[in-house]
């Protein structure tokens, strides 16, 4: 999750025009995972499979604890990026605040109570900021869908996305849409969103078995010996593709 923090924060910094405060937006994509590293720093085994657990399988009340433990880490830093964390959190068990209502928590409904104190106490949380900080409805709501934007796309080059590497759509401000289509080993996404015309991103990995552990401790043994690699995945914009082929049929002829 903080790997895929960090890849959401190179995003942003790619990101064209239409974000600001930028510097904020920014440190909020990078940091909107951060209190997972609490979790992360000591990896166990899921007791129902025995294979290890993934962020998955983490019981609600722990997801709970772990993001009011980024949300005020995040706010120590930049207090506007801590309001829009503090906001993607309540939006993870609303569907994104609609936009995107297939998101679904299958473990929610058993702990509907400590889901909805959680969400009326970020959006307590985060009303009081954008008071304080005087930030116009307009404007929240803007950088809350850019980093939604961000995370969702830096899930889909992370994991892939769950639904399936068909087409993926992301609601973007003014009632745009982002198309996300894998071409063969590149990601084309309409309307291109960055400032530049190719985008390279670096995802960390290291591969362990799934099953044969003893233990947590056996289970940290291995991931902490087993080497880190890194997978890439280029972002191209559909004119430097047309580009890319037009030289390409120059140099054949």
């Amino acid at each position: 999750q903080v790997d895929h923090a960090v890849v959401s924060g190179q995003l942003a910094d790619a990101w064209a025009d239409g974000m600001e405060p930028r510097a904020s937006v920014a440190t909020a994509a990078r940091l909107h995972d951060i209190g997972w590293r609490h979790w992360e720093e000591a990896p166990r085994l899921n007791p129902d499979t025995g294979r290890p657990a993934n962020f998955l399988d983490v019981v609600i009340d722990e997801h709970l604890r772990l993001y009011r433990l980024g949300i005020e880490e995040v706010e120590a830093v930049d207090p506007y990026a801590g309001m829009l964390v503090s906001m993607h959190a309540a939006g993870i068990y609303t569907g994104r605040y609609g936009t995107q209502p297939a998101l679904l928590l299958t473990r929610a409904p058993a702990v509907q109570e400590l889901v909805d104190a959680f969400i009326a106490e970020q959006e307590a949380r985060y009303g009081a900021a954008k008071l304080a900080l005087d930030v116009p409805d307009d404007e929240l709501w803007r950088n809350f869908l850019l980093l939604q934007v961000f995370d969702r796309l830096s899930l889909r080059l992370c994991l892939g996305d769950p639904a399936g590497m068909g087409p993926m759509e992301i609601v973007l401000p003014e009632d745009q849409t982002l198309t996300v289509t894998l071409d063969g080993d590149v990601e084309r996404l309409d309307p291109w969103p960055f400032a530049v015309d190719e985008l390279t991103i670096e995802v960390p990995t290291r591969t362990i078995a799934l099953e044969g552990h003893a233990d947590d401790a056996a289970l940290r043994a291995a991931i902490a010996a087993a080497p880190v690699d890194v997978r890439r995945t280029t972002l191209r914009s559909e004119e430097h593709m047309s580009e890319l082929q037009s030289l390409a049929y120059l140099v054949c002829r």
